[in-house]
């Protein structure tokens, strides 16, 4: 008899959905977590133990500055710098940058940037803007051809990218509006001098980063502080 209460409780369809619910939030929750990661080590401490964590895998901490950390050595398998922004005041990490030691040549700079977005695509979503080298912005996915956007969940995510037609004059792709990883912003640029870099931005610690700048004497006014 005990055991059939226990049976009803845990089964009744109330209980049910609150369990569900649940289930659904820690799932969210967990996912938007582990979004905030680099090579899978958090990014959301303060800035000593974010480098801390990442020294501990062989990277070496290179320089400390008023406004960022750099790190050099390698990661998932190629020679990187990784640098990490943070706040002024309370120090936590809103922002970090692994740019590739190697500079790619310029006719193969571009196929190594499309297995990039490939790779990033894979792990979140496919990108939402691209910026081209004259300023402009195009929509991701205003440049899918008809076949990839009729049915764009059933088309490989390689496929997508490749089909897509990203043009060499594109500097910059960014995903900032993710369904599931809320509080993250990613960008992947091609910088002048043949490197790659991939930018994660933690968009409540990047909102710290300007209220605390703003706190700072003259921070966010003119030179008389008014």
């Amino acid at each position: 008899m005990k055991f059939n209460r226990i049976q009803h409780y845990f089964f009744a369809p109330k209980h049910v959905f609150v369990a569900f619910f649940g289930a659904m939030m820690m799932l969210l929750t967990t996912s938007q977590l582990s979004a905030q990661r680099i090579n899978m080590i958090d990014i959301i401490g303060d800035v000593d133990s974010v480098a801390a964590a990442f020294t501990k895998t062989g990277l070496k901490l290179v320089a400390k500055n008023s406004d960022d950390y750099r790190l050099v050595g390698k990661m998932a398998g190629e020679n990187i710098e990784l640098r990490f922004y943070f706040t002024p005041i309370s120090r936590v990490v809103f922002k970090g940058v692994v740019i590739t030691q190697k500079a790619y040549a310029a006719d193969s700079v571009h196929a190594e940037y499309l297995m990039r977005i490939t790779k990033i695509s894979k792990r979140y979503i496919i990108p939402e803007t691209l910026y081209l080298s004259d300023g402009s912005r195009v929509g991701f996915s205003g440049k899918l051809p008809a076949e990839v956007a009729a049915n764009p969940t059933t088309v490989p995510l390689e496929t997508i990218v490749n089909k897509t037609n990203i043009p060499a004059s594109v500097q910059k792709i960014a995903w900032e509006n993710m369904t599931y990883f809320t509080n993250l912003k990613l960008y992947c640029s091609k910088l002048s001098d043949g490197k790659i870099a991939t930018e994660y931005v933690v968009k409540d610690n990047e909102t710290k980063y300007n209220n605390e700048k703003a706190m700072l004497p003259g921070g966010g006014k003119d030179e008389l502080g008014f």
